[in-house]
């Protein structure tokens, strides 16, 4: 080898050497295979970012998690543990806290419920009121007949005929005040053009406590006027005629009402005999005497029909039918 040759070799391995000391300065102190190794590293670090950029995030994440699994598993082992230990204390509070709210909610539940118990004022005065007022509104109504008042009537005071119909009539429900001073049901059935003109009049009577013996339908007395007189009964309906004529009565058309018939009797005057009906009520004929249950023009019954447009057979001149109200068809 002459000299020109080993000048040459001489200076390229020197430049060689002094780029791999410039090299190794520049990298500071890694050697060329380090330096490849962690260039290396980047790019599949890039390329993974790059990966995950591309695709859903639930993809990503599930992918990061797999690419750093063995990486991180002594991390997420003591984060695990973190976690379960967070999750038990949270939980437990949780739990505490839902029992505190429960109790709070069943004491606040208590508390309301005891609040009304002691709150509520006890019904005295114009709420006892009230509610008497509710209950006896509800025993005042009237209605068509029913099938079973309708079977309780027919070939009673009710028989087929061209002048009343079943549609015509009202049944009524009502309470009043017994000679006794107690609370009775009553019931009557009338026309249907005064329904509602009774059950006013018959309210007022008994929220005053005006005293009525009994209140039937007449049908309780088989239909016969005299014994329901006799027993003092006041009533109706009864499709039958005048007394000794072959006239209808307005009882016939549910357009009358007799009221404590035995102490306000019906009277007559024919052929110069008077005659009292029920028989044992002569005492009460004389109506100047005063005495209990007597109907006059101070009466509050009087009062309340008249008010109503009816008129008492107490002011006719023929006869005088003291428990009479009656209206016009």
């Amino acid at each position: 080898m002459n000299d020109k040759v080993k000048k040459d070799l001489i200076i390229l391995l020197a430049v060689i050497i002094g780029a791999s000391l410039c090299a190794r300065y520049f990298a500071k102190g890694e050697t060329l295979e380090e330096y490849a190794r962690e260039k290396a590293s980047d790019t599949s670090v890039a390329f993974v970012s790059q990966t995950q950029s591309d695709v859903p995030e639930d993809i990503q994440t599930n992918e990061a998690k797999e690419i750093n699994k063995n990486s991180l598993d002594g991390e997420n082992a003591d984060h695990e543990i973190s976690t379960k230990n967070d999750t038990d204390v949270t939980k437990n509070a949780d739990s505490s806290s839902a029992e505190a709210s429960l109790k709070k909610d069943a004491s606040t539940d208590a508390s309301v419920e005891n609040m009304d118990a002691i709150e509520e004022p006890e019904k005295t005065g114009d709420n006892n009121m009230e509610q008497n007022l509710s209950d006896i509104s509800r025993n005042f109504y009237y209605e068509p007949l029913s099938e079973d008042v309708i079977l309780r009537i027919t070939g009673i005071s009710y028989v087929e005929n061209p002048n009343v119909s079943l549609d015509d009539l009202r049944y009524l429900s009502l309470l009043y005040m017994d000679f006794n001073g107690e609370t009775k049901k009553g019931e009557m059935i009338c026309n249907k053009t005064i329904a509602q003109d009774l059950l006013e009049i018959f309210y007022e009577l008994y929220n005053n406590g005006y005293q009525i013996e009994s209140i039937k339908l007449i049908d309780e007395f088989g239909g016969d006027d005299t014994k329901s007189m006799l027993a003092n009964n006041t009533s109706c309906f009864n499709y039958r005629v005048v007394e000794g004529s072959t006239k209808l009565s307005n009882h016939a058309y549910g357009l009358a009402v007799d009221i404590n018939p035995f102490y306000n009797p019906y009277i007559t005057y024919k052929d110069g005999i008077t005659k009292i009906t029920p028989v044992g009520s002569e005492a009460y004929a004389d109506r100047t005497q005063d005495f209990p249950y007597k109907i006059d023009e101070n009466d509050l019954a009087y009062k309340l029909f008249t008010a109503h447009g009816f008129k008492w057979g107490g002011n006719w001149n023929s006869v005088k039918d003291y428990q009479h109200f009656e209206r016009s068809n």
